[in-house]
């Protein structure tokens, strides 16, 4: 079965490429093609729309990428969101990824990377480039009102595996618990570093020394 894909992006000759591109991967198909968060989240309220992946436009009219992403982790925080964007502006692409998207690509991209972020996305969760991580990384250490963080030596077990290839449940077997207790552990960790997605527990885990080879 094909992993499903909404496209939710105003300029239609732009989503129509990133579209076919998609479609001429063998394991992706691009379900729907939407202008706004509006019309996503009118979608995603009919049952079956639900998709695995979505690639989302940050600047639209009506509702933005950042208002559709908040509401996104509010109500449907299992998916897994792409920024997409024009041009790289850092502080677009640094709130994004606050606000909980698992990666970002511009919209000028190029078949293999985009397969590769599809690739990375539908395995590990996240997709970054090393100008994300650069970005990200700097963002952590501007941050003023984060207080000295301790973690409990299961926490440390799972940040020192989030920067690998494997899968939350691959990590679970890894740590001889469920995936629902990495869940757990998941959020406690999000809480504490004041981050939403797994790209920001990656940045901070390489940034810290917190990794292990799988």
């Amino acid at each position: 079965m094909k992993t499903k894909i909404i496209i939710v992006d105003d300029h239609t000759l732009v989503a129509n490429t990133i579209a076919d591109l998609i479609e001429s991967f063998d394991t992706y198909t691009v379900t729907h093609q939407l202008r706004n968060g509006k019309e996503l989240f009118e979608k995603l309220a009919v049952k079956g729309n639900v998709p695995d992946i979505i690639l989302l436009d940050i600047n639209m009219p009506i509702m933005d990428g950042y208002q559709t992403m908040e509401q996104l982790q509010a109500q449907y925080p299992e998916l897994l969101v792409l920024a997409l964007s024009m041009n790289d502006d850092e502080a677009s692409i640094v709130k994004m990824m606050k606000l909980g998207a698992s990666g970002y690509i511009s919209k000028i991209i190029r078949e293999e990377e985009l397969i590769t972020a599809l690739d990375s996305v539908a395995r590990k969760g996240y997709y970054y480039t090393d100008q994300v991580a650069h970005l990200l990384a700097t963002n952590f250490k501007q941050k003023k009102n984060i207080p000295t963080v301790s973690f409990t030596e299961r926490e440390l077990e799972l940040l020192s595996y989030i920067a690998t290839e494997l899968t939350y449940k691959e990590i679970a077997e890894k740590m001889f618990c469920s995936p629902k207790t990495i869940d757990g552990y998941r959020e406690d960790l999000f809480s504490k570093l004041q981050v939403k997605s797994r790209v920001g527990l990656v940045v901070y885990a390489i940034k810290n020394g917190y990794y292990k080879e799988d």
